[in-house]
């Protein structure tokens, strides 16, 4: 079975200087800096987005704006030697919720990277379909998803309710078997995910096929509940692992953090996903350290099937 890597903010945290979510959700509030401490980021993003001092009449220019704002905030993000070592595993598949660059900045240092990197996408708003593929001259090409969006097109980043609700929408869409696009002039219809697994007909066309047919090991990210979109694809595998699927669903999904309330570690494992928890090591640079540890641990995973 293939195996997919699924990584968030955390490792471009390693770097000092890489702004944070709170620094940079505090930077776009502008000059009205609300509290938040019980808002998730979704809610956040729209008071700020609502409450905008409107320079449009129409709220979507307005919050292109703000996106804009969040794409030149990111634009800085610098390369991380994790990251090489993130790509140095055996994974066909590489998932980020990141809009920046760092991961692709990082491995441009590869000489072994064949370039131009490949862009396959044709979303203007959503990233169903958002894929980079990763040509390289020491084993099969990788595929790079930035499900989230990217900051070279503003529009695409995922940050709001309205964004992430319109998104759900699509992915249900998909696993469904109503899901169409257009490409090289011709429209696609996908067929559904029980469909795909009855005709052994996955194409890798989108992300949302990885969680049903490879082994996906989530690191750096913390699956935060505002994430909504990824929680209702794993509650959506849980059910149909309970229905006529449940003898075709045969991937594991692993999640590796440092530390989780009970609560939330329970939930995982009623969705059918394995939680490792890797306590944090002692010393200096324990997160680099950490994260080390995580992805040797993930290589032994890969190694040994």
């Amino acid at each position: 079975m293939k195996h997919t890597i699924l990584f968030g903010n955390g490792i471009n945290r390693l770097t000092p200087t890489n702004i944070s979510w709170n620094q940079l959700l505090d930077k776009i509030k502008g000059t009205n800096k609300f509290k938040d401490d019980i808002l998730p980021n979704t809610m956040i993003y729209e008071r700020i987005v609502l409450q905008r001092l409107s320079k449009n009449k129409d709220i979507l220019k307005d919050e292109f704006e703000v996106k804009s704002d969040i794409a030149n905030l990111l634009a800085d993000i610098s390369a991380n030697e994790v990251y090489l070592e993130l790509f140095s595993l055996t994974a066909q598949h590489y998932i980020t919720t990141n809009y920046d660059y760092g991961f692709v900045t990082s491995i441009l240092s590869l000489p072994e990277i064949l370039l131009p990197i490949e862009e396959y996408s044709t979303e203007d708003v959503y990233s169903i379909r958002r894929l980079k593929r990763i040509k390289n001259s020491k084993e099969a090409e990788k595929n790079y998803w930035q499900i989230h969006g990217e900051i070279r097109k503003p529009a695409t980043i995922m940050l709001g309710l309205d964004h992430y609700c319109g998104s759900i929408g699509r992915i249900d869409s998909y696993i469904k078997g109503f899901y169409r696009y257009s490409s090289d002039g011709q429209e696609i219809l996908e067929n559904s995910i029980g469909q795909k697994f009855q005709d052994n007909s996955f194409n890798n066309s989108s992300w949302i096929e990885l969680f049903f047919t490879s082994n996906i090991h989530a690191i750096g990210f913390t699956f935060d509940f505002s994430e909504i979109d990824l929680w209702w694809v794993l509650n959506k595998r849980a059910r149909m692992m309970k229905g006529p699927l449940s003898s075709k669903i045969k991937n594991e999904i692993h999640f590796y953090c440092n530390e989780i309330e009970d609560q939330k570690k329970a939930l995982f494992e009623s969705m059918n996903v394995n939680v490792h928890v890797i306590k944090l090591p002692t010393g200096t640079d324990i997160y680099v350290r950490h994260y080390r540890h995580l992805i040797n641990l993930i290589r032994g995973k890969l190694t040994s099937r």
